[in-house]
Formats: C-alpha cells, structure tokens, sequence
C-alpha cells in the first residue's frame, strides 16, 4: 500500500516568529521543534526540572521551568509569543481524575492564559487525539462534524480539554489537531510491534480484524504547523492521517516487511486482557506507577474501528503525506537499530 508524495510546507515571514510549545521534549512535540527551528521559529520550551532532554539535545531552544497545572508563571512567556502549541498531557495516569487536572484542567488555563496575556498571538494550536473523537461503528470514516464518543478516560479528558479550548475561538484564533496512531524515530509505543516482529510474533487481540487511522509523526507535525499558519483552520478541528485506513494485522505485516522478518500469530483474547488489566492496574497503583495496562485502554482495543478522515486537512490546508508509509517505516526502523533500541 502506497500513498501520496507531497512537498514540504516553506512559509515566508517577515520577521522570526517566536513559538511557545508545551511538551517539547516529547515524542511529537520534539519533533514540532526540529521542524519549526529549520523554518526559522525561536522556540521557548516548557520543561520541569526533572524533564528528559534527550530527543532536544541538539536543538536551539530557551527552556522554561514550570508545572501546567500552576499557569502562572507563563504569563511573561505567553506574553512574548507568536504562536502557541499545545502538546504536553498525560497517555497514563493513576487516575481518571489525575488526567482530567493535566489534560482538561491545565489546557482550560493555558487558553485562558492566552487570552488573558498573549496579546501578539496568532494561533493557539491544540494538539489532541483522535481518542477524544472516539472510534467508529464500522468503516465509515469519521470526521470532525461527527459528535465524539470517547471510551477512556484518556479521551474523555482531552476532548474536555477541546472544549475548553473552543470556548475561547471569539476571543483567541484557536485550532485543534486530532492525531491518529502515531508512529516514528523516538517513539515507544509502536515500537512494542517492532519488537515482537523481531520475535516473529503478529500480535492479534480478540477474534476480528480491527482497523485504525495511522500517522507518520513528520506527516503530523507538516499538517500541524500548516493548520497553524492557514487563516481557514482558525476555530476548526483537523484529523490528520498519513493513512485513513490500515488494518492492524496489514501494518504488522508491513513492519516484518521493512524488517525482513517472518511473524506468526499470536492471539490474545480480550476476556482474558479483561481479566488482567484490573490487577495488572492494581498492582501499578501500588506501585505508586501509571497502569501499563488498564480496563481504560482494554476499552479501546475492544473498538474495530479507529478510523477518521483526513479530507478536511486535504482540502483546507492542501496537506498530504510527505512519503509512502513504507518508507517512513523504514526511517522508523532504521532509527531503532542505530539508537540500539532493536
């Protein structure tokens, strides 16, 4: 399966626009980083003390300490700022109501913040998760006019934390973009497929074949940075995808493909993921730990299908896939192997 080549995105400004981006040192918001440096951003970073810098090492930034949860002491930031991006938030938490505080609570005000102090803003971009969408009752793509029905509370909270941010639109030129699956170089979580394809395993939870969105996380960050900069994204909500629709089974295939490596299946029934997420979860919070694995996300994987369209971005934003998704698997292999995390 192939899809479309596109261009990168070159804008030109008249003077250095200066970005704002909360979790910068993360999976996608590092990524948002290199990129926005290469077009000439001066970037601040929001970090805590105890942040791992490793995916920004080598990258030109001015760090700011401090706890989303306390907004205040971005005020003189915010103030400062062209463009803000959203990223940081919690996947795992003890909690439902620890992800409400970071995913909901915080982003409600950060916004506020925004419009309180960020007098030079041009765009307050929000990056949340197809999770806050919720899944479909079959193939039918959703899109973003579709009313969401998330079924973790991951999702619950960050479609809250949407909410909060489209209640400010009349007063703060605000966007939203919707990630699917994301997978790359630095990421940890597709690379549990990489992993057990390099022990022949083709990973299968329950009895049918479930269907998801997928995104490259430099298609991603090409389709956030062009909502950013479109005067037709302001106030609108954007899914953007690499690939609409993949089946789960077919991209494991594809990963064994770039790795050139044989997988046989290995079928893992949901009641049985129903049986151990509660005390897996449980252990976890003992711990003093996030759950790895919980009846939230049993929840999700119970769900056929995870598809959205990305048409609307096609459309508005003249966005599209910037490679074949097989060669961004294998950027994302080879990475793997040089980082010696395969």
């Amino acid at each position: 399966m192939t899809t479309s080549k596109s261009s990168q995105f070159l804008p030109v400004f008249s003077s250095r626009p200066k970005a704002l981006i909360t979790g910068g040192n993360g999976f996608v918001g590092s990524h948002l980083a290199d990129r926005l440096s290469e077009l000439g951003f001066d970037l601040v970073l929001l970090l805590r003390e105890t942040s791992k810098i490793d995916n920004i090492a080598e990258l030109k930034y001015t760090p700011v300490y401090g706890d989303l949860r306390d907004t205040e002491f971005l005020k003189e930031t915010i103030s400062q700022v062209d463009y803000v991006f959203h990223s940081a938030g919690l996947v795992k938490a003890p909690s439902s109501q620890v992800f409400m505080d970071v995913n909901a609570v915080a982003t409600e005000k950060l916004v506020k913040l925004a419009v309180e102090h960020g007098k030079n803003i041009k765009r307050f971009v929000y990056i949340s998760t197809q999770a806050a969408a919720g899944p479909c009752h079959d193939k039918t793509l959703k899109s973003e006019s579709d009313t969401p029905n998330p079924v973790s509370d991951y999702g619950r909270s960050k479609l809250a934390g949407e909410q909060a941010v489209l209640a400010m639109k009349d007063r703060l030129p605000v966007t939203i973009v919707r990630p699917p699956a994301v997978f790359g170089p630095r990421d940890t979580e597709v690379l549990t497929f990489f992993q057990m394809a390099k022990a022949g395993l083709l990973l299968k939870f329950g009895g049918k074949e479930s269907f998801v969105s997928i995104v490259y996380v430099k298609d991603l960050v090409e389709g956030i940075i062009r909502a950013a900069l479109s005067d037709k994204a302001v106030g609108e909500t954007f899914f953007v995808n690499t690939l609409d629709e993949l089946s789960q089974w077919q991209a494991q295939y594809m990963i064994a493909d770039v790795m050139k490596v044989d997988i046989r299946p290995l079928r893992i029934p949901l009641w049985l993921l129903r049986i151990v997420a509660p005390l897996a979860e449980k252990f976890d919070r003992n711990q003093g730990n996030s759950p790895t694995i919980c009846a939230d996300k049993v929840n999700e994987l119970s769900c056929q299908f995870w598809l959205s369209s990305s048409q609307k971005a096609r459309e508005l934003l003249d966005y599209a896939p910037l490679s074949p998704i097989e060669d961004s698997l294998r950027e994302t292999y080879q990475w793997y192997q040089e980082k010696r995390w395969l």
